[in-house]
C-alpha cells in the first residue's frame, strides 16, 4: 500500500517466525536496511509489516540471507494467511529421538561394541544441525537467542565427552520446540477463527427485479450493487435491506448468539449469516471498508501493540540473557583458578547455566496472555485497540456514563406536542420535522417519525441541507420556508431572550413530567415544544451493580439533558450522582476532576458526541459500535452491541489478564532462579535444565490459553 510520503507498507508472511527469538533476528536484519523506515510485527500470524522506500525485493533478500523465506500478502482478510506450523521441529525430533533410542538400545544390548557413541553423535548432528545454523545466524546478526545458547551447550557437552547426555539434550530441545509450536498454534487458531468468516463470494443482481444474477468475489462488490442473500449464506459486504425479512446471526461481530430480525431499511453487516428468509439488499460499503474489515484491522493492530508489562519483560529478557552468559563464563573460569575443583566440572555447570539462560519462557510470559485476552474480548463483542487499554480497564476506579444512546436506548418517542398561541400541534411537528430532516440525532428521528404518523411530514429540501447547523450544546437551526427555525433546549431560547413566563407556560411545568423536551421557535417567538421519553436499557441496573461489586465505587451520570430526564434515568439505573445540562466542555471538566480525585476513569458514550471526553478519560468506551466507524476510531474500547454488561466483563477480563501475566512472570523467574542455583551448586544436569526450560515455556503458554475458556462463575455478559 503506497502512502503519501512515497513510502510503501508491505505485509510479509514469514513461516519460520515462530517465537520472539525469530522476531528479534528479523528485526536486527531488516533494521540495517536504509530503505526500511519501520517494522510492525504480528508474531502470532507470522507476519511483519514493513514500511519501506522503493521495491520490496531487497527486504525479501535480507530475509533469505538469514534463512527466513518471506512472501508479500495482499489481503489480510484471507483465512489462508494464518497457516499452522511447518513440520520441521517435529521431523527433527523424530529423527533425533529415533537415533537416540537406537544408541540407547545398542548400549544396553551390545555394551562392548562401539556403535552406541556413533549413534549418539548421529543424534546430536541430526537434531543439533538446525539449531547450530540458527545459532550462527543469531551471533552473526548480533541477536543472541536460545539457539546460540543451546549450540554452545550441546557443543560443549559433546567436546567434554558426554555424547549420550548431549543427544538427550538435543532430542528434548527438539521436543520442546515441537510442543511449543503446537501450543502457540492453539492461540493462533483462536485468532484465525475471527478471520475465518471473511466473505468470499457474493451474488449480484444485474438489471433490476428478475435480472441476471452473477457470482463474483466479495471484494469486487461496489457501493450500490444489488445483492441476493439466500438462507444460510454469508452477507458479503455491509448493505441495506431493500426487500424481504429474515433472522441474521451477527455473533461474529457482537458475540450475541441470538439471531437479529432484519427488515426493509435495516442494515446488514459483512460476515454475518442469513437465516431463513431471502434478502435483497443494496451494498453500502465495499468489503475493504466494511464493519467486519475494520474489526479485523483493529484486532491486528491490537495484537501488534504491546502492553506495558510485555515491553518491560522484553527489556528484562534482553538484559537477563547476556547477564547469565557472563555469569556462566565466570563460573567456568573463576572456581578452577581458585582451586575449588576440576575445570571440566565447572565448565559443565556453566553449560547447564547457558541452557537455563534461554529467555523463551520470560519473553512469552505476557504475549500469549494478551493475545488470548484480546481474542476472548473480540469473541464477546468487545473490541479493544490494544492490550494496554484492556490492562487499564482492569484498573478503573470511576466510571462516567453519558445518557442518551448510552444508558438509554437512544430511541426517543414523542409523548406530547405543545403548541404556542397561534400555532397548532400539526404545525409544530411539520416545522420541527423539516428542520430535523438533516439530522441523525435520536430526538430528530422521533420527531420525524411522529410527523409521519400524523401525516404532516414534509420532504427535506436541498436548501435545508445547506442551512442546517448545530448550535453547540443547545440544539440545531435551519431555514424552513424562508424562516430561520431553532430547535433546542431552554438555554438556547433564554439566550435569544425568549425565557420567562411565556416559556414556562408553554412547557407547563405545573404538571409536565416529560424527561426530554425539544423547544421549537424563531428568534422573536415561540412555536411549541415536543415532549419525548427515552427507554432505559434493561441491563443498565445490572451492569451498574456489577461494576460496584467489582469495586468501582464512584459511578456518575453526565448528560446535557434536563434535570428531570437525567434524574429519572439515574434513579432507574441505580446511579446516585447525576449531573445534567452539561456542555461538551463541562463534561471534559468533570472527567478531569474524576481522574484527579479517583485515578483511572472510564467514560462510556456513543463515540461521536462524547469524543472529547472519551479521548481525555483513561479508557474511552463507545457502545453499539457495529456499523459506526466514528465509534471505533474514537474509543479505546468499543462494544459492538448496546449491552452495558460488557463493561464489567471487560473489567474482569483486564484484571484476569494482568493476574495471569504476573503468575507467568513469577513462575518463570522463580523456576529459572532455582535451576541457576542448582546449576552453580552442581545439582542440575543438562537434560534437567532443558526439561525445566521446556516445562516453564509450556506452563506460561497453557496458563495464558486459559483466558480463552469462559468463566462459569459469572452470569452471561459478566
Amino acid at each position: 500500500m503506497r502512502t503519501p510520503d512515497n513510502l510503501t507498507n508491505t505485509r510479509i508472511f514469514v513461516p519460520a517466525m515462530d517465537c520472539p527469538d525469530e522476531e528479534k533476528e528479523i528485526r536486527a536484519a531488516l533494521s540495517r536496511l536504509a530503505a526500511v523506515e519501520s517494522l510492525t510485527f504480528h508474531l502470532f500470524s507470522r507476519q511483519v509489516e514493513v514500511r519501506h522506500r522503493g521495491e520490496v525485493e531487497p527486504v525479501l533478500d535480507a530475509l533469505r540471507r538469514i534463512g527466513m523465506e518471506g512472501r508479500p500478502l495482499n489481503d489480510a482478510l484471507r483465512r489462508a494467511e494464518l497457516p499452522s506450523s511447518d513440520k520441521g521441529p517435529r521431523n527433527t525430533f523424530l529423527l533425533s529421538g529415533a537415533t537416540l533410542l537406537l544408541g540407547t538400545g545398542s548400549l544396553i544390548f551390545f555394551p562392548g561394541e562401539s556403535l552406541a557413541p556413533l549413534l549418539f553423535l548421529a543424534s546430536i548432528l541430526l537434531g543439533g544441525a538446525p539449531v547450530a545454523m540458527r545459532g550462527v545466524r543469531e551471533v552473526r546478526n548480533r541477536s543472541l537467542g536460545m539457539n546460540a545458547l543451546m549450540t554452545i551447550s550441546i557443543g560443549g557437552a559433546t567436546l567434554l565427552g558426554d555424547r549420550a547426555e548431549a543427544a538427550v539434550v538435543v532430542t528434548l530441545f527438539a521436543l520442546a520446540n515441537t510442543l511449543e509450536a503446537r501450543s502457540l498454534d492453539r492461540a493462533r487458531r483462536a485468532t484465525a477463527d475471527l478471520f475465518a468468516s471473511s466473505p468470499e463470494r457474493a451474488v449480484v443482481r444485474i438489471g433490476g427485479p428478475g435480472g441476471e444474477e452473477r457470482i463474483v468475489p466479495a471484494d469486487e462488490v461496489r457501493t450500490g450493487d444489488i445483492l441476493v442473500v439466500r438462507p444460510g449464506e454469508r452477507v458479503p459486504v455491509d448493505a441495506l435491506v431493500r426487500q424481504g425479512a429474515s433472522d441474521v446471526n451477527e455473533s461474529i461481530l457482537t458475540g450475541e448468539s441470538a439471531p437479529v430480525e432484519k427488515r426493509e431499511g435495516e442494515e446488514l453487516f459483512a460476515g454475518t449469516v442469513n437465516g431463513q428468509g431471502l434478502l435483497i439488499a443494496e451494498a453500502t460499503r465495499p468489503l475493504s471498508d466494511s464493519t467486519y474489515a475494520r474489526i479485523l484491522l483493529r484486532v491486528e493492530e491490537a495484537q501488534a501493540e504491546k502492553a506495558p508489562v510485555q515491553t518491560f519483560m522484553e527489556r528484562f529478557a534482553a538484559a537477563y540473557t547476556p547477564s547469565v552468559l557472563c555469569i556462566a563464563v565466570l563460573v567456568a573460569a573463576v572456581p578452577p583458578l581458585l582451586g575449588w575443583g576440576p575445570a571440566l566440572e565447572w565448565a559443565y555447570r556453566a553449560l547447564v547455566m547457558l541452557v537455563i539462560a534461554c529467555p523463551c519462557a520470560i519473553v512469552l510470559a505476557a504475549p500469549v496472555v494478551t493475545l488470548s485476552a484480546l481474542t476472548r474480548a473480540t469473541r464477546e463483542g468487545i473490541l479493544v485497540k490494544g492490550a494496554r487499554h484492556l490492562e487499564a480497564m482492569g484498573t478503573i476506579r470511576a466510571v462516567a456514563f453519558d445518557k442518551t444512546g448510552t444508558l438509554t436506548r437512544g430511541r426517543l418517542r414523542v409523548t406530547l406536542v405543545r403548541a404556542a398561541e397561534g400555532w397548532t400541534e400539526e404545525e409544530v411537528l411539520r416545522v420541527a420535522g423539516a428542520v430535523e430532516a438533516a439530522s441523525a440525532h435520536p430526538a430528530a428521528v422521533a420527531i420525524r417519525r411522529e410527523a409521519m404518523l400524523r401525516g404532516v411530514a414534509t420532504a427535506a429540501r436541498g436548501t435545508l441541507a445547506r442551512t442546517f447547523a448545530p448550535v453547540e450544546g443547545q440544539g440545531v437551526a435551519a431555514e424552513v420556508e424562508g424562516r430561520k427555525i431553532f430547535i433546542g433546549n431552554r438555554r438556547m431560547f433564554e439566550t435569544m431572550g425568549l425565557g420567562g413566563d411565556a416559556l414556562d407556560r408553554l412547557l407547563g411545568y405545573g404538571g409536565s413530567a416529560a424527561p426530554s423536551i425539544a423547544i421549537v421557535g424563531m428568534r422573536d417567538t415561540l412555536i411549541g415544544a415536543v415532549e419525548m421519553e427515552d427507554e432505559l436499557r434493561p441491563e443498565a441496573p445490572e451492569a451498574v451493580r456489577a461494576l460496584r461489586d467489582l469495586g468501582v465505587a464512584h459511578i456518575v451520570l453526565l448528560t446535557g439533558d434536563n434535570a428531570m430526564a437525567a434524574r429519572k434515568a439515574g434513579t432507574a439505573a441505580g446511579i446516585d450522582i447525576v449531573e445534567h445540562g452539561l456542555l461538551p466542555e463541562d463534561k471534559l471538566a468533570r472527567i478531569r476532576d474524576l481522574i484527579a480525585s479517583h485515578g483511572s476513569t472510564a467514560m462510556v458514550g456513543d463515540g461521536v458526541n462524547d469524543a472529547p471526553s472519551l479521548a481525555l478519560s483513561t479508557v474511552g468506551v463507545a457502545i453499539a459500535a457495529a456499523g459506526s466507524p466514528a465509534a471505533m476510531e474514537t474509543a479505546d474500547v468499543a462494544l459492538m452491541t448496546g449491552d452495558l454488561r460488557r463493561i464489567p466483563s471487560a473489567v474482569v477480563l483486564g484484571r484476569r489478564m494482568v493476574s495471569l501475566v504476573r503468575q507467568n512472570v513469577v513462575a518463570s523467574l522463580a523456576i529459572k532462579a532455582v535451576f541457576l542455583a542448582m546449576a552453580v551448586s552442581g545439582y542440575a544436569s543438562l537434560w534437567m535444565a532443558v526439561l525445566a526450560d521446556m516445562g516453564t515455556t509450556l506452563l506460561v503458554i497453557f496458563n495464558g490459553l486459559r483466558l480463552l475458556r469462559p468463566r462459569k462463575e459469572h452470569p452471561p455478559g459478566i
